[in-house]
């Protein structure tokens, strides 16, 4: 029993230094893809993000996808980026059928 608890405690601190914040990204359900991946799909809406400093852009792409995925899109294709002092990205939302 206590080399069960051992190798429990040992495993557990190995995997809470493998995974550290920088390295946690967000799971959506929305999939991110190139035009070309979506021409079976059906196009319904815009997304826009904005972000500002160090994670601008990650910021801007959290927003549009989290968009998209509310309303229920499958897929995300990003139009337009534009970094700056404020980054803004603008995105198709597609939902695809199986």
């Amino acid at each position: 029993m206590l080399k069960f608890i051992t190798a429990l405690l040992a495993s557990s601190l190995l995997i809470g230094c493998a995974t550290s914040d920088d390295q946690q990204e967000f799971y959506y359900r929305i999939n991110e893809a190139y035009d070309f991946e979506v021409t079976h799909c059906d196009s319904f809406a815009m997304a826009r993000g904005k972000g500002r400093g160090e994670f601008a852009l990650k910021d801007a792409k959290m927003q549009a996808m989290s968009y998209g995925e509310e309303i229920g899109g499958t897929h995300i294709v990003w139009l337009q980026v534009d970094e700056g002092e404020e980054t803004e990205v603008v995105a198709v939302i597609y939902k695809c059928l199986l």
